[in-house]
């Protein structure tokens, strides 16, 4: 358990540091695309809604993963089925893009390293010694 809580913690940082590579340094950059259709205004208001959504759903996720470690199954079932969703999308973007080998740059891992990290925790979450743990670690009642 303790490796799929790293894990997720690791996923929030790669998330925010792909947000801010997409957002401000990969060109062409979706502040001065948003910019050059919003303006100035609306390119700042657009990312700051972007970052707020980004960081409940990274608090949200950060908590699932704490009950998850906590010993409740349905974070970990949580976990798994966002594992399995973000990973079938992952491929439906690649394969929307021709699997990205015509262009190999740095949005690549910003954009995906995420969604592997959250698809190898919910591999680790279905390993026999996660499931025992979570058998094991069932609350009285």
């Amino acid at each position: 358990m303790e490796i799929a809580l790293r894990a997720a913690i690791g996923t929030v940082f790669l998330e925010f540091v792909g947000w801010v590579l997409n957002a401000f340094v990969i060109p062409p950059t979706g502040f001065d695309q948003l910019r050059d259709h919003e303006g100035l205004s609306g390119a700042i208001l657009q990312l700051s809604l972007s970052a707020a959504v980004l960081a409940v759903l990274a608090g949200a996720w950060l908590l699932c993963a704490v009950w998850m470690r906590r010993g409740h199954n349905w974070a970990r079932l949580v976990m798994i089925v966002a594992g399995a969703g973000n990973l079938l999308f992952m491929f439906n973007d690649m394969s929307m893009n021709g699997f990205g080998l015509a262009a190999l740059d740095w949005s690549l891992p910003s954009s995906y390293a995420p969604d592997i990290f959250i698809a190898a925790i919910a591999v680790v979450l279905l390993l026999p010694a996660s499931r025992a743990y979570f058998s094991a670690a069932k609350p009285a009642g």
